[in-house]
């Protein structure tokens, strides 16, 4: 069962898990909230006093349960739709510990700022009862470009409006959309790319293979030659008005940076551009590239916690990014405060909270790991890695050796959460794990917050480095791999070096380098070679062998036992007779106690 978010601390765990049964919940299309989850929300707050929000998607599937403070609840960062005026297609419930069903102003802005199909607050009185319900729906684009809201209610929580509230949200749909002169511009975002010249022949290319993984539509570039970024604006001030004018010229409506710009870069370089020019750096964009591509519950805590760490040193710059949700109308605790520093301060607040929040989960899971880690060295059974650039094709080399279905797309961190599979091709089980790509300038945040999942090639039997042999920047992509291995201290595993695309590849010229194999894996060309090469170095690593050991010798059997893989032991007359799968010490010491 997926688990309820936020802050749970000092909460039953009773309450937690009647809560986490509304991911179980069955909503039909046409509800647009059933009466158990209305029930169960309004219980929560009501014994534990506290904010408890639900995200639904338009089919009725729950996205999100979270638990907020007294006063608020926290709004998980909602995949940006760049490319798309239309709603986003999924409607939040929340409660009012209060007893007050109207909306609050921060409810208001949260329906506009993340285009939610509707938002609606339920009043929970003292008594533990709900009040009402109040829906905001959008209503259309003002002439300020700003958003107009439509408010209904309070309904009684037992007799909502379904079709009234449907066929509102079906209308907003329509009327948020912008005029056809706008459409076209709003349609996808433009952006210009910018760099500092590294000497190399397309120094840019990888940033727009990021860009169109992201939505981007990539009009331009400026690059600059120069051994370093300049402190205050990246570029230099004068090459920083030629981006200006490309920006008018090209009518773009976005900068996309090639490194990781510091809050006084990006303070600086907005004042220059102006605020309707979207300023985005290489972090950014690769954390939204994360954001988008994971799916389960421990790559999301892994991104938000990269996110969280990424943000929280930039406030200032980036206030508007950091979405939350105050509950309760009216003056009291859950009134809106006003902007400027004190509200910036609460927020700060609030993030380091989530952050330290985030750290204790990013720990369970570590602690969860090194758990299945030690159940599988009990069992003895060898791990293969495939470690590799983000996009040298590990995800169809899994899906080939192993026969599964992980996604496999032409796109830069098309598969995000680690997958493991199980694998014998007759010489022995081993478990074949896919981990994520690494890239460029991976973000150090994003590195630790992913160590957890990265470990996983620290602790293999076997890398497999997958390489794009098609790629002029294959000795480039193999550098940044190993850097990132030696990082967590797996640059001295065992590694077999897998040139994959070599179907497509113009120069399959591989320098002569040891433990190394040319497949494709796309058309199967070489796998059987690959898999050869696999069983040899794991026969090289484990061998099974059978002694005759004396008698009295219990305490090598039980080291045998925690340290290799036993798959018979008998006590005969003569000594003990054992069959093991060993490693190559293993072997040794009971080559040296067997009987002649």
């Amino acid at each position: 069962m997926q688990k309820v978010e936020g802050n749970t601390d000092g909460i039953r765990r009773s309450y937690i898990e009647r809560l986490e049964t509304i991911y179980e919940m069955e909503i039909d299309r046409k509800q647009f909230c059933s009466a158990e989850m209305v029930e169960t929300l309004v219980f929560f707050t009501a014994v534990t006093g506290r904010e408890a929000m639900v995200y639904l998607e338009r089919s009725g599937r729950i996205e999100t349960v979270r638990v907020g403070e007294q006063d608020r609840v926290h709004l998980p960062t909602l995949r940006k739709r760049r490319s798309e005026s239309r709603l986003s297609g999924l409607r939040c419930i929340h409660t009012h510990p209060a007893g007050n069903p109207m909306l609050s102003q921060v409810d208001i802005q949260s329906l506009k700022s993340l285009k939610l199909d509707a938002m609606a607050s339920i009043g929970v009185s003292k008594e533990g009862e709900a009040t009402g319900m109040q829906v905001g729906i959008l209503d259309s684009i003002t002439p300020d470009d700003d958003v107009s809201i439509n408010l209904f209610g309070p309904y009684d929580t037992n007799a909502i409006p379904n079709e009234i509230i449907w066929a509102e949200i079906e209308a907003a749909d329509i009327r948020i959309r912008p005029s056809e002169s706008k459409k076209a511009e709003a349609e996808i975002a433009r952006a210009i790319l910018v760099g500092i010249d590294t000497t190399q022949s397309e120094p840019l290319y990888e940033l727009k293979q990021l860009a169109d993984t992201a939505g981007f539509i990539t009009i331009g570039y400026v690059v600059q030659p120069r051994p370093k970024p300049d402190k205050s604006y990246y570029l230099g001030y004068g090459k920083l008005h030629d981006l200006v004018l490309e920006i008018q010229r090209l009518h773009a409506d976005t900068v996309i940076f090639d490194d990781e710009l510091t809050p006084a870069q990006i303070r600086n370089i907005q004042k220059e551009l102006g605020k309707k020019t979207e300023i985005i750096d290489r972090t950014a964009l690769i954390l939204d590239i994360f954001s988008n591509r994971a799916s389960t519950h421990e790559g999301r805590l892994q991104v938000e916690l990269a996110q969280t760490k990424y943000l929280l040193p930039r406030m200032t710059g980036f206030w508007g990014h950091f979405t939350r949700m105050a509950g309760g109308g009216g003056g009291g605790a859950g009134a809106r405060r006003g902007e400027g520093e004190t509200q910036l301060e609460v927020d700060r607040r609030l993030l380091r909270k989530r952050l330290n929040e985030l750290e204790r989960e990013i720990d369970k899971v570590k602690s969860r790991r090194e758990v299945q880690r030690a159940a599988r060295e009990r069992s003895k059974i060898p791990i293969v890695a495939l470690v590799g650039y983000t996009n040298a094709g590990k995800s169809t080399l899994m899906n080939c050796l192993s026969g599964s279905d992980v996604l496999a797309e032409n796109k830069l961190f098309a598969t995000l959460d680690p997958k493991s599979r199980r694998v014998n091709y007759g010489s022995g089980e081993f478990l074949l794990v896919d981990t994520v790509g690494f890239i460029n300038k991976l973000p150090h945040d994003l590195v630790n917050a992913f160590r957890a999942t990265l470990e996983e090639a620290r602790y293999a039997d076997l890398l497999l480095h997958v390489v794009d042999v098609s790629s002029s920047s294959r000795d480039k992509q193999m550098e940044v791999v190993n850097d990132v291995l030696t990082h967590l201290e797996a640059n001295s595993n065992p590694t077999l070096t897998v040139y994959n695309k070599c179907d497509i590849a113009t120069d399959t010229e591989t320098g002569g380098i040891l433990d190394s194999v040319e497949i494709s894996a796309k058309t199967g060309i070489g796998i059987e070679n690959l898999k050869s090469a696999i069983t040899e170095k794991l026969s090289n690593l484990r061998t099974e062998i059978t002694v005759l050991l004396p008698l009295d010798a219990g305490a090598l059997v039980s080291r045998v036992y925690e340290t290799s893989q036993v798959h018979d032991c008998q006590y005969l007359e003569n000594g003990i007779q054992i069959t093991v799968t060993a490693t190559p010490e293993d072997v040794a010491r009971l080559h040296a106690s067997a009987i002649e």
